[in-house]
């Protein structure tokens, strides 16, 4: 071989070196094997016996190793804290094992090994355990951190001077400016069911999954049928929970769903629960339809009959929302009108507290205030500018006192018969936060309303036929999904 060829053999091998051929893979953490080991102290579920849907009401424990690895999948000695999270729901805090090191939602992997518990809340569905290196480093007890000295600890250039403005910086406790690799890993699926609607309900006044996009579970035994088309929605009753209560809910779909009518089953339904002024609802619903033929049964279940001591409990009341409910013998109050009220008395034809006529109570004006006070807290009185905004009115049995909506009903004139009896009025239960009578039963159709005035149905219909427009074989109503 002559000098100027083996020269060039030289730096051929010297270039390849400084490819790395020869330096194996690059080293350091590169990602995270995450396990979790047990929940609540047994093997983890299976997805064929799911864990219940976790409301936020109670504290689950996982048990979890983390082991650092490199690019090739090896473990590596990574020394440092990494960060656990799970989505949806909460890691509330973080237990290390005997020698481990952990500092509320993080621990410290040793040698490339943590081990510890995990306790989350709020979880559902398939779930799985996150972990990812922020670079947090949390200073000793009394030490003051990096990230809160007033001194620039990392780059001198950068100008970022400790936590919030410095991106190294984790939190104010952190003692180091540098960021961390930011490598992540994550678990297998643990197996938790989607939440039903009693568990979107929560059992109280409003929602443990607010601002949360979910699948609601709709798979046997759970039934949920439509109970109602609304022109903004549609309202569906889960039958598995009719004896607990909190089964019922509103989707809240913008328009009519043409495709939808009273008796269809949903198989599948999804969307965004949100609390609309204490109103729980499901927006952006996305479903399909187990469509209900003609001569097939209906299976919308029959009206809850309020009484007294239901209408006055608040947990009651919650129960029943989005339901179907009925009350009886209620008559419609006796002052109502568009009058302008004066000095706070009210009359047949005088119960409207916007008294500029500018079109709205203005609750800013004592005068205007105080007069809508005085009639809400009047069992005979419906304040006028509510009624013309909403449609809502008050009747009363003399001891309680409820709202109702009946717009469905177009023949029927509610002005004009202040002071009579309605016979029975049924409609889905709706809830609104502000003022003091919060809850308004809201008529599905003509069906709805039973009295002697024009537009009032004769008698009351089982819930199989109130409302009810089923489909014919040959329906042309084809669309079973949203």
């Amino acid at each position: 071989m002559t000098p100027r060829a083996r020269r060039r053999a030289a730096l051929a091998a010297a270039a390849l070196a400084g490819c790395g051929s020869d330096g194996g893979p690059p080293r350091g953490v590169s990602s995270f094997w995450v396990q979790v080991v047990q929940v609540n102290g047994e093997a983890p579920p299976s997805a064929e016996a799911p864990l219940p849907a976790n409301r936020g009401d109670t504290v689950d424990t996982w048990s979890f190793r983390i082991e650092a690895r490199d690019a090739a999948g090896r473990r590596t000695p990574f020394d440092g804290m990494v960060r656990l999270s799970v989505d949806p729901g909460a890691v509330l805090d973080v237990e290390a094992d005997d020698e481990g090191i952990a500092v509320g939602r993080n621990i410290r992997l040793r040698d490339g090994v943590a081990e510890g518990i995990a306790h989350v809340t709020a979880v559902y569905g398939p779930i799985r355990l996150w972990v990812e290196d922020l670079g947090y480093r949390p200073a000793s007890r009394g030490d003051r951190p990096a990230c809160a000295n007033g001194v620039n600890d990392d780059a001198p250039g950068d100008m970022l001077v400790d936590f919030p403005a410095d991106p190294g910086c984790a939190f104010a406790d952190d003692d180091t400016e540098e960021g961390g690799s930011f490598s992540a890993g994550v678990s297998k699926p643990v197996a938790y069911a989607s939440p039903r609607i009693a568990d979107v309900q929560g059992g109280g006044s409003a929602t443990p999954y607010p601002s949360e996009a979910m699948r609601i579970d709709t798979a046997a035994p759970q039934q949920v049928v439509v109970t109602r088309v609304s022109s903004d929605g549609f309202y569906v009753t889960d039958l598995a929970g009719q004896g607990s209560g909190f089964n019922h809910l509103f989707a809240y779909n913008f328009n009519t769903p043409a495709n939808l009518r009273v008796c269809d089953r949903l198989e599948y339904l999804a969307g965004t629960v949100d609390e609309f002024f204490g109103f729980t609802q499901l927006s952006f619903p996305s479903y399909e339809i187990a469509r209900a033929q003609e001569g097939a049964e209906c299976l919308v279940p029959e009206p809850t009959v309020l009484d007294g001591p239901t209408i006055a409990g608040a947990l009651a009341m919650e129960r029943l929302e989005s339901g179907l409910v009925r009350v009886e013998g209620f008559h419609i109050g006796e002052r109502f009108g568009p009058r302008p009220a004066r000095d706070n008395v009210f009359a047949a034809e005088q119960s409207n507290c916007d008294l500029n006529g500018d079109g709205q109570v203005d609750f800013d004006s004592q005068a205007e205030r105080s007069c809508a006070n005085a009639c809400s807290d009047d069992p005979e009185c419906s304040e006028w500018t509510s009624y013309s905004a909403r449609g809502n009115y008050k009747i009363t049995d003399g001891s309680s006192r409820i709202q109702i909506q009946t717009g469905t009903v177009s023949a029927f004139d509610p002005t004009s018969h202040r002071g009579e009896v309605i016979d029975a009025v049924t409609g889905t239960l709706r809830s609104f936060s502000g003022g003091s009578l919060n809850w308004t039963i809201e008529a599905r159709c003509p069906d709805d309303l039973v009295c002697r005035a024009p537009g009032c149905a004769p008698a009351t219909k089982p819930s199989k036929e109130a409302c009810v427009r089923t489909r014919s074989l040959d329906d042309d109503d084809d669309a079973e999904s949203n």
